[in-house]
């Protein structure tokens, strides 16, 4: 099997995160894990983390985001010579197999030159129940999620980084869209799952109907307002399609935001992104995440 080496970025991990490690150091040697300023009880994790096999932890002063999280471990893990780099989150958890699986499905699409980036079909265990024996094992989307994802290392020596600037929410789009402006493809395998929390899960009723959706913190809505929109002007060329479908995500996202908790300061952290993107600042906002006390 190629090569791989891992990058996995950590902020205030709980112990969740030691059986994922566990789990990836039984699939690879090598690990990177870049832990953005943990403290207090998530410091012990990060330091319980570092004890296992494979596994090099690199710590930050403070919160770089994940983007930068994610190039400090890239940056070690191109200096191994590895020939792909396996970028995560450390909510997520790899299934049985999953590079192989991954490597597989690159190996049966007619246009791997193309390919840039390997990716599984989803991140969470329901996407399971839509696997079918027979099913495509391969097929071309336009974006995905950074957690889980397997890059080539020529493309990102091609590519470059990701974009310390976005700090954290559309910095995997931002990176596929870039990989499409150099010509690779990004390949979904079909047959491969990762199991991911992609927020908190919570459960409203609206007129006695139960509705369930991802809850986020109130800051992180600054950065998903504000790099949404610096998206839109970077890519309006390159994908119209992409934005077009974005943008109903965002009407889908508002009327969600009516029964989440929180509204307010949500909102008012929209607000200070959507202004931000106009006068095109990007970076850490001072108070988005709150310091750490």
């Amino acid at each position: 099997m190629a090569s791989i080496a891992a990058v996995v970025v950590t902020y205030h991990p709980g112990s969740v995160v030691l059986e994922n490690m566990r789990r990836l150091s039984e699939q690879i040697d090598q690990i990177f894990v870049v832990d953005n300023y943990s403290a207090g009880a998530s410091a012990q994790v990060v330091e319980a983390v570092e004890k296992l096999p494979g596994i090099k932890v690199i710590r930050n002063a403070s919160n770089l985001g994940i983007a930068s999280g994610l190039n400090i471990g890239i940056r070690e893990a191109l200096k191994t010579g590895v020939d792909w780099i396996a970028n995560f989150d450390q909510d997520s958890a790899i299934t049985a197999d999953y590079f192989k699986n991954l490597l597989h499905a690159y190996e049966l699409c007619p246009e791997a030159k193309c390919v840039g980036m390997v990716v599984p079909l989803g991140w969470s265990a329901p996407i399971a129940k839509v696997m079918r024996i027979g099913a495509p094992v391969w097929s071309f989307v336009m974006g995905a999620n950074t957690s889980g994802s397997l890059i080539k290392s020529e493309v990102i020596r091609k590519v470059g980084l990701y974009d310390d600037e976005l700090f954290i929410d559309f910095v995997d789009m931002d990176y596929c869209l870039r990989m499409k402006k150099h010509g690779f493809k990004v390949l979904k395998a079909m047959q491969v799952v990762l199991h991911h929390e992609l927020g908190s899960k919570q459960t409203r009723k609206v007129l006695g109907v139960k509705i369930s959706f991802r809850d986020h913190t109130a800051w992180r809505y600054y950065y998903m307002m504000r790099n949404r929109l610096l998206m839109y002007r970077r890519f309006f060329t390159v994908s119209p399609l992409w934005i077009c479908a974005d943008i109903g995500w965002f009407f889908y996202g508002m009327a969600q935001l009516c029964i989440e908790p929180d509204r307010w300061k949500k909102i008012q952290a929209m607000r200070s992104g959507f202004f931000d993107a106009l006068r095109n600042r990007s970076g850490r906002h001072p108070q988005f995440p709150p310091p750490v006390k």
